[in-house]
């Protein structure tokens, strides 16, 4: 019941906030049943929320940081609203386990293979192997998702929203190969990038972030 009122709340008060400046396309490729995880670009403090309350489908989960959870009430409300903790730039191998069990239930888990935000959208954030670790050992369908303006609906060091042109685009779904082009099994960090490259692909050009051709690989866990 928690998390049905506030996934109505989430949108009724993006409707409020943004209302037409909120633009979502490709929605029609998100599966409407079985495993899938989702991965996006991070870039901003709203991104989460927003993603996940317009996917069509009431079994969204989230790994969200651990930060997010020390206070008692907070942790308990995100719990309610299908969130688990990882702890980042660590091989949270509990968080990994939590995943694995959400899709192996046939749900569908929203990670952000980053990490952590961007803020400005401009920079590619270290690209964590956990993300690769989840697709590969889960064999779900991935769908990207790539999205842009979320950054100035409540900027750095802000907590008021304010009305911004915001857009998700979703993505075709895919599966990460078992073998990279060299013939070799695909390690945990090459699908992680591979991923991303995905998710860069339904950027504007103009929106692409600087390093997106050489993504730099991080060694740990995503994280929303």
């Amino acid at each position: 019941m928690i998390y049905a009122v506030c996934r109505i709340g989430v949108r009724v008060l993006a409707w409020l906030i943004l209302g037409r400046r909120m633009r979502i396309d490709g929605m029609e490729h998100m599966p409407r049943h079985g495993a899938v995880l989702v991965i996006g670009n991070h870039v901003g403090t709203v991104e989460p929320a927003l993603t996940g309350v317009f996917i069509p489908r009431r079994d969204v989960y989230y790994m969200a940081k651990s930060e997010l959870f020390r206070h008692p009430l907070l942790g308990w409300l995100f719990r309610q609203n299908h969130a688990f903790p990882v702890v980042r730039s660590t091989a949270d191998r509990a968080a990994l386990r939590s995943a694995l069990a959400v899709l192996a239930g046939g749900h569908l888990l929203l990670v952000y293979p980053e990490g952590t935000r961007s803020w400005n959208g401009q920079v590619i954030g270290e690209v964590q192997a956990g993300a690769g670790f989840i697709a590969r050992h889960s064999g779900a369908v991935i769908v990207p998702v790539a999205s842009w303006g979320s950054e100035r609906v409540i900027p750095r060091g802000s907590w008021i929203p304010r009305p911004a042109d915001v857009e998700l685009r979703v993505g075709e779904p895919f599966h990460v190969p078992a073998l990279g082009d060299d013939g070799r099994p695909l390690s945990s960090r090459e699908a992680a990038a591979i991923m991303m490259e995905r998710v860069i692909a339904l950027l504007p050009r103009e929106r692409r972030p600087v390093g997106a051709d050489s993504l730099t690989l991080g060694g740990s866990s995503p994280a929303a």
